[in-house]
């Protein structure tokens, strides 16, 4: 049987987020509206300086800004790793509590990846390697191709904010930066790369298939669809799917002393 050849860089890419997206928080304009009410803090701005330990202070902005009245304001100050707030003391007692909730030490995070090769056609060999059946089946009824291959597939646990470069099989190699896991669940891929690994490219580097920044929901597969066009009768599918990992036991079991003065059993053991 003669091998295909592989897939050129994409000049069509399709992405899907397999599970519904979580509904959008309460709206800025509804939460200024209730704060228009009869507050009689209309005419002073209050300063708040925060700066953070632990998370960087530019992804705490998109948190921040929607929380934000009419004439509220936020600056960042990098150097510091600082926000500065000034607005009314109703929009800062949201602020403050989202802030200091957000500045947490990095969640744990394992982030699944799977290589799929979609085909219209079955192939005569039977693949090593199928998606799950609960997978297979969502793909199939969303999607144009009926058949899929797992080419390769690797787990990587990781945290928030650091930066990860990893070659899942023998033929893919990918790389990106972990960003904040936000309270909607949703987490960003910064400068997500996948590239196919060649023979003459040095370790981290190949031939580009996708260069992107991704969000992805907990527990919720993200597929991306790479092929020569939107006709073509195959495909390579990257699926990525991220999960909290539990945090380590701090707890130390302390050892039994006995009383001074308590009666030691026969042998001298405690």
């Amino acid at each position: 049987m003669s091998r295909k050849r592989p897939l050129p860089p994409s000049v069509f890419c399709l992405a899907l987020v397999l599970l519904a997206v979580p509904a959008a928080s309460q709206s800025k304009a509804h939460s200024d509206q209730a704060e228009s009410g009869a507050n009689a803090e209309a005419g002073h701005l209050q300063i708040y300086a925060y700066s953070l330990r632990n998370k960087p202070a530019a992804e705490a902005m998109v948190l921040i800004r929607p929380l934000l009245s009419q004439r509220g304001t936020v600056e960042l100050q990098p150097e510091g790793n600082t926000l500065v707030v000034r607005d009314s003391l109703a929009a800062l007692g949201r602020i403050v509590p989202a802030l200091r909730a957000y500045d947490r030490p990095p969640e744990r995070l394992r982030v699944q990846i799977l290589i799929v090769r979609a085909f219209s056609e079955p192939v005569a060999v039977p693949p090593a390697r199928s998606l799950p059946p609960w997978l297979e089946d969502r793909l199939q009824g969303l999607l144009r191709w009926d058949h899929y291959q797992v080419l390769a597939e690797a787990g990587l646990d990781t945290r928030e904010g650091e930066d990860l470069a990893h070659e899942v099989g023998e033929l893919y190699g990918l790389s990106f930066r972990m960003g904040t896991l936000y309270q909607d669940e949703r987490i960003k891929l910064h400068d997500f790369k996948i590239w196919r690994v060649t023979t003459v490219s040095p370790p981290g580097s190949g031939a580009p298939l996708l260069e992107a920044t991704l969000n992805l929901w907990l527990d919720k597969p993200k597929v991306l669809g790479l092929a020569n066009s939107e006709s073509s009768d195959h495909a390579l599918m990257v699926v990525l799917t991220c999960e909290r990992l539990p945090r380590p036991s701090t707890s130390r079991v302390s050892p039994v002393v006995p009383e001074e003065g308590a009666r030691r059993p026969p042998g001298g053991g405690l």
